[in-house]
């Protein structure tokens, strides 16, 4: 059985397992590709962010993330078969690293969290997998520098972490002058591997409830983005479904 894509807000997302997606990334050669993890906040930026739907639109790949997006695929007819967010892919990335020998460039969040991440990267792998990082505060004055950085470090995969949109946008600005096989972006993944920010029990991720562990963890900063941010998710998906049922009525 062929497996159905959603398509969702003019997006195609892949309907892929972990280990399928883990095999694109890794795949990733001849010239400069772009993936992306879309999750509901995603799905609601884009539709105000025409700017950043384009770049999600013209990505190599949108990888289906969290428990809205799979709520997305039930209601609309395409049920999504797995999680595939950037927490869960890092640990499973990192050891295909060090197996293959592709290297890693970490770019993002607060100065300190990135050189974290490497110290864990080298705990769980026993492997030098990153070929360089830095942090995500330079200034326009300093980008040549960065770019330059990751352009030398033979990386062969750019992580991004600055939130959406703002990374992705990066990575588009950037992408004909950037010198790596692939780029993603990678939302707060830093901050979860570095410890600054404890992810949730896997309990709670395995119901699809992490977002209410998130909440609980910066309800200044996340309240806006789940509380009313879920609300217009799910009313967005309500009004499609609604439209096809229609659309299907009328021409029946």
């Amino acid at each position: 059985m062929v497996r159905q894509d959603l398509e969702l807000l003019d997006l195609s997302i892949a309907n892929v397992t972990m280990a399928e997606a883990l095999d694109m990334v890794l795949g990733a050669a001849g010239g400069m590709h772009t993936m992306h993890f879309v999750n509901a906040h995603c799905i609601n930026v884009a539709a105000k962010d025409s700017e950043y739907h384009k770049i999600l639109s013209q990505s190599d790949a949108l990888f289906a993330d969290g428990s809205g997006i799979k709520l997305a695929g039930k209601w609309l007819g395409t049920p999504i078969i797995d999680n595939v967010n950037g927490t869960d892919m890092f640990p499973l990335l990192c050891q295909a690293c060090a197996r293959s020998g592709k290297r890693l460039f970490l770019l993002g969040a607060a100065p300190g969290i990135a050189q974290k991440v490497v110290d864990w990267t080298k705990e769980h792998t026993r492997s030098e997998i990153v070929a360089g990082y830095h942090h995500g505060f330079f200034t326009s004055g300093d980008e040549p520098s960065v770019v330059e950085s990751i352009n030398s470090s033979g990386a062969d995969l750019l992580l991004v972490a600055m939130g959406v949109p703002a990374q992705e946008k990066w990575i588009a600005r950037l992408r004909d002058r950037l010198d790596v096989p692939l780029c993603m972006g990678v939302g707060g993944l830093f901050d979860f591997y570095s410890g600054s920010i404890p992810r949730a029990p896997k309990w709670m991720r395995s119901v699809g409830i992490e977002w209410v562990w998130r909440l609980c963890m910066e309800p200044r900063r996340m309240w806006r983005r789940y509380i009313v941010g879920n609300v217009v998710f799910i009313a967005r998906i309500a009004r499609i479904r609604f439209s096809r049922v229609h659309k299907e009525s009328t021409t029946e």
